[in-house]
């Protein structure tokens, strides 16, 4: 059993590394064309995009560490089905019961994985992202903004601009919205603006020409509007990426469950609750992916890999619209989010812990062409 259980766990190393490394670069290939313009068109020194891709990295191990267990197990599985080493296992008593031990032990390590990114992982990355930025910001200002769409400069200043220069310095067709500190937001539209990059206090600024400040005071029933020719907006950088603030990306697992206990993490302050037992889904979903993919994997046979990363695309696919369906409903009830986040787990636990109890006897576990297999324990 020693032996069996290195063995199983050697073919499936491999796979679970040649899967994390494909994966990431797959969820990041959105994101180089855009750190590739930042060094090319914008200018920016390519250590702070190094730093600034280092900081995206954390957030996908969360996706990427589940699948790349899933699709190990099944290509681990497979291959010694294909071999017919499956039926020498069987024959010698060691069937799915037997493999499961070595597949749980790696589904609790690579849970163990995804818990600390959670953790500790994405808090980081999310702070040095919008540390990242904000460097980026103060050294070559117009990396912030980008044609029709809307850039996040702090988290108190939102920026929209029609056009950009190819340097990324002067817009056209601006919208700014930003909230003064202690007071109620305010909309501005502006015919022109330029970036200035930062002094030596981290401020930046942006010149506005030809525009209008709109505002509607909460406590009174009016609303304001200010023409201005010229108007410079002083843009402090360093002090508002220092922490995550209120962002809930930005707190640890104990940060967003004391948040709940102070705000009830109901309504408005229901994405607390959201990230907090999404970050603990994710982790558990190593379990239950380790565990259903081991009927999976004696299944596999000779089908080959393009049926074990088919199954890990189509199972992965299937979590993330429960996870998707989460977040569209965490403001309307709480409990239905709550469930949603932890359904696929608990399907998917109860079905392989009910195939492996059931693993004496014959079961059709996917349909044709894939047929009927024998399971023995």
């Amino acid at each position: 059993m020693r032996i069996t259980r290195k063995y199983l766990l050697g073919e499936m190393t491999g796979p679970f590394l040649v899967g994390v490394g494909s994966f990431t670069i797959i969820v990041l290939l959105q994101r180089f064309s855009r750190l590739a313009d930042l060094v090319i068109a914008k200018g920016v020194p390519a250590p702070l995009v190094g730093r600034l891709l280092l900081s995206l990295i954390p957030p996908f191990f969360e996706i990427t560490l589940p699948a790349s267990l899933l699709l190990a197990v099944l290509l681990g599985l497979g291959r010694l089905a294909a071999d017919s080493e499956t039926t020498a296992l069987s024959a010698a008593g060691v069937g799915m019961r037997g493999v499961a031990l070595p597949v749980l032990a790696a589904s609790a390590i690579t849970c163990a994985a995804v818990l600390l990114t959670g953790w500790h992982g994405v808090p980081w990355g999310f702070r040095e992202t919008q540390r990242t930025l904000a460097r980026i910001v103060s050294e070559r200002a117009g990396a912030g903004a980008t044609e029709h769409v809307f850039r996040e400069i702090t988290p108190d200043v939102l920026v929209y601009p029609d056009r950009v220069s190819p340097d990324g310095q002067r817009m056209s067709g601006v919208f700014l919205s930003f909230r003064p500190a202690g007071d109620d937001p305010l909309l501005v539209f502006a015919r022109e603006g330029r970036f200035v990059p930062a002094t030596g206090d981290g401020v930046v600024g942006l010149e506005l020409s030809d525009g209008t400040i709109h505002g509607e005071p909460t406590e009174k029933p009016l609303y304001r509007i200010a023409s201005f020719g010229r108007m410079t907006f002083r843009i402090p950088l360093e002090a508002s990426s220092v922490s995550g603030g209120d962002a809930p990306k930005g707190m640890t697992l104990p940060e967003l469950s004391r948040k709940i206990d102070a705000t009830g993490g109901r309504g408005a302050n229901a994405k607390f609750r959201y990230h907090f037992h999404r970050r603990l889904s994710l982790a558990v979903s190593c379990l239950s992916f380790g565990l259903l993919a081991i009927p999976l994997g004696f299944s596999l046979g000779s089908r080959g890999k393009s049926s074990a990363v088919g199954i890990t695309i189509a199972l992965v696919l299937v979590y993330y619209l429960f996870v998707s369906a989460a977040g569209a409903v965490e403001r309307i009830s709480s409990p239905g989010m709550v469930a949603l986040l932890w359904a696929p787990n608990a399907l998917g636990l109860s079905l392989a812990v009910w195939i492996l109890w059931q693993s004496e006897r014959s079961l059709t576990l996917l349909p044709r062409p894939f047929g009927r297999i024998r399971l023995r324990g």
